[in-house]
Protein backbone atom coordinates (compact mmCIF):
# COMPACT_ATOMS: atom_id res chain seq x y z
CA UNK A 1 0.00 0.00 0.00
CA UNK A 2 1.32 3.27 -0.86
CA UNK A 3 2.08 5.92 1.79
CA UNK A 4 -0.14 9.19 1.72
CA UNK A 5 1.40 12.45 1.39
CA UNK A 6 1.15 13.25 4.79
CA UNK A 7 2.38 9.83 5.97
CA UNK A 8 5.71 10.22 3.58
CA UNK A 9 6.07 14.07 5.28
CA UNK A 10 5.84 12.52 8.68
CA UNK A 11 8.39 9.53 7.76
CA UNK A 12 10.48 11.72 5.65
CA UNK A 13 10.59 14.49 8.60
CA UNK A 14 11.32 12.00 11.40
CA UNK A 15 14.40 10.23 9.55
CA UNK A 16 15.69 13.62 8.39
CA UNK A 17 15.48 14.95 12.12
CA UNK A 18 17.30 11.86 13.37
CA UNK A 19 20.07 12.15 10.58
CA UNK A 20 20.72 15.63 10.94
CA UNK A 21 19.47 16.93 14.02
CA UNK A 22 17.36 20.47 14.40
CA UNK A 23 20.28 22.40 13.49
CA UNK A 24 20.16 20.86 9.71
CA UNK A 25 16.24 19.76 9.85
CA UNK A 26 13.56 22.44 7.81
CA UNK A 27 10.69 22.18 6.40
CA UNK A 28 12.31 22.37 2.79
CA UNK A 29 14.60 19.65 3.81
CA UNK A 30 11.74 17.60 5.18
CA UNK A 31 9.83 18.39 1.63
CA UNK A 32 12.94 17.46 -0.19
CA UNK A 33 13.41 14.04 1.47
CA UNK A 34 9.66 12.89 0.58
CA UNK A 35 10.32 14.20 -2.70
CA UNK A 36 7.29 16.43 -3.19
CA UNK A 37 7.00 19.89 -3.98
CA UNK A 38 8.07 22.82 -1.98
CA UNK A 39 5.23 24.36 0.08
CA UNK A 40 3.41 20.53 0.29
CA UNK A 41 4.51 20.48 4.09
CA UNK A 42 2.51 23.99 4.57
CA UNK A 43 -0.21 22.83 3.06
CA UNK A 44 -0.83 19.85 5.29
CA UNK A 45 0.72 21.11 8.53
CA UNK A 46 0.32 25.07 8.33
CA UNK A 47 3.59 25.58 9.92
CA UNK A 48 6.67 23.86 11.43
CA UNK A 49 4.96 23.73 14.79
CA UNK A 50 2.50 21.37 13.54
CA UNK A 51 4.64 19.51 11.43
CA UNK A 52 7.21 18.63 14.40
CA UNK A 53 3.50 17.92 17.15
CA UNK A 54 2.15 15.40 14.10
CA UNK A 55 6.07 13.99 13.96
CA UNK A 56 5.96 13.15 17.81
CA UNK A 57 2.19 11.78 17.54
CA UNK A 58 3.51 9.46 14.80
CA UNK A 59 6.62 8.33 15.67
CA UNK A 60 4.86 7.71 19.18
CA UNK A 61 2.34 5.31 17.62
CA UNK A 62 5.08 3.56 16.11
CA UNK A 63 6.96 2.90 18.89
CA UNK A 64 4.91 1.05 20.29
CA UNK A 65 4.89 -2.82 20.05
CA UNK A 66 2.94 -4.45 17.89
CA UNK A 67 0.78 -7.52 18.52
CA UNK A 68 2.72 -9.96 19.94
CA UNK A 69 6.13 -8.24 19.84
CA UNK A 70 8.35 -8.69 22.74
CA UNK A 71 10.26 -6.08 24.64
CA UNK A 72 13.37 -7.51 22.88
CA UNK A 73 12.44 -8.00 19.78
CA UNK A 74 10.88 -3.91 20.29
CA UNK A 75 14.35 -2.65 20.98
CA UNK A 76 16.00 -4.65 18.33
CA UNK A 77 13.41 -2.75 15.81
CA UNK A 78 14.61 1.12 17.57
CA UNK A 79 18.15 -0.09 16.85
CA UNK A 80 17.91 -1.41 13.40
CA UNK A 81 15.13 -0.70 10.32
CA UNK A 82 13.92 2.06 13.10
CA UNK A 83 17.41 3.79 14.13
CA UNK A 84 16.52 6.97 12.13
CA UNK A 85 13.30 7.28 13.65
CA UNK A 86 14.80 6.30 17.15
CA UNK A 87 17.37 8.99 17.14
CA UNK A 88 14.70 11.44 16.44
CA UNK A 89 13.12 10.80 19.33
CA UNK A 90 16.08 11.74 20.83
CA UNK A 91 16.32 14.63 19.32
CA UNK A 92 12.93 14.93 19.95
CA UNK A 93 13.11 14.55 24.19
CA UNK A 94 15.98 17.37 24.28
CA UNK A 95 13.55 19.90 22.06
CA UNK A 96 10.93 19.14 24.94
CA UNK A 97 12.94 20.46 27.57
CA UNK A 98 12.13 23.85 26.83
CA UNK A 99 9.12 23.27 25.16
CA UNK A 100 5.92 22.06 27.37
CA UNK A 101 3.79 21.51 25.03
CA UNK A 102 6.62 18.73 22.89
CA UNK A 103 7.07 17.09 26.60
CA UNK A 104 3.36 16.47 27.16
CA UNK A 105 3.11 14.46 24.33
CA UNK A 106 6.29 13.06 24.61
CA UNK A 107 4.67 11.86 28.41
CA UNK A 108 1.81 10.82 26.91
CA UNK A 109 3.59 8.47 24.15
CA UNK A 110 5.50 7.28 27.13
CA UNK A 111 2.03 6.67 29.26
CA UNK A 112 0.50 4.59 26.29
CA UNK A 113 4.05 2.33 25.92
CA UNK A 114 3.44 1.73 30.01
CA UNK A 115 0.02 0.61 29.38
CA UNK A 116 0.69 -2.08 26.92
CA UNK A 117 3.19 -3.39 28.90
CA UNK A 118 0.67 -3.42 31.66
CA UNK A 119 -1.58 -5.19 29.46
CA UNK A 120 1.04 -7.41 29.34
CA UNK A 121 0.91 -8.07 32.79
CA UNK A 122 3.09 -5.90 34.66
CA UNK A 123 2.14 -3.40 37.22
CA UNK A 124 2.04 0.25 35.89
CA UNK A 125 5.60 0.68 38.47
CA UNK A 126 7.21 -2.13 36.94
CA UNK A 127 6.40 -1.20 33.46
CA UNK A 128 7.05 2.46 33.52
CA UNK A 129 10.91 1.42 34.99
CA UNK A 130 10.90 -1.21 31.80
CA UNK A 131 10.21 1.53 29.92
CA UNK A 132 12.39 3.72 31.04
CA UNK A 133 15.33 1.12 31.24
CA UNK A 134 15.18 0.10 27.72
CA UNK A 135 15.05 3.31 27.11
CA UNK A 136 18.29 4.24 28.62
CA UNK A 137 19.66 0.66 27.03
CA UNK A 138 18.78 1.74 23.52
CA UNK A 139 19.99 5.15 23.98
CA UNK A 140 23.63 3.57 25.25
CA UNK A 141 23.24 1.79 22.21
CA UNK A 142 23.15 4.46 20.00
CA UNK A 143 25.88 6.78 21.40
CA UNK A 144 28.37 4.08 21.31
CA UNK A 145 26.79 2.78 17.99
CA UNK A 146 26.50 -0.59 18.74
CA UNK A 147 25.46 -3.12 15.89
CA UNK A 148 21.41 -4.03 16.85
CA UNK A 149 22.10 -8.13 17.54
CA UNK A 150 24.72 -7.07 20.38
CA UNK A 151 21.89 -5.38 22.70
CA UNK A 152 20.43 -7.79 24.92
CA UNK A 153 17.96 -6.41 27.11
CA UNK A 154 16.69 -9.65 28.24
CA UNK A 155 18.16 -9.56 31.97
CA UNK A 156 16.88 -5.91 32.50
CA UNK A 157 13.63 -7.78 30.60
CA UNK A 158 14.02 -10.53 33.18
CA UNK A 159 13.77 -8.40 36.11
CA UNK A 160 10.07 -6.81 35.71
CA UNK A 161 8.61 -10.50 34.17
CA UNK A 162 9.70 -12.52 37.47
Amino acid sequence: MEKSTREALLDAGLELLGRVGFRGWSMRGVEDEAGVPHGTARHHFANQRGLVLRMVRHLLDGDLPSPGETPHQQTARWLDVEAGRTRARYELIVASFHDDELATELVHGRDRLVAVLCERGLTKADAAQLAAALDGMVLDALLRRLPPESVDPQRIINRFSS
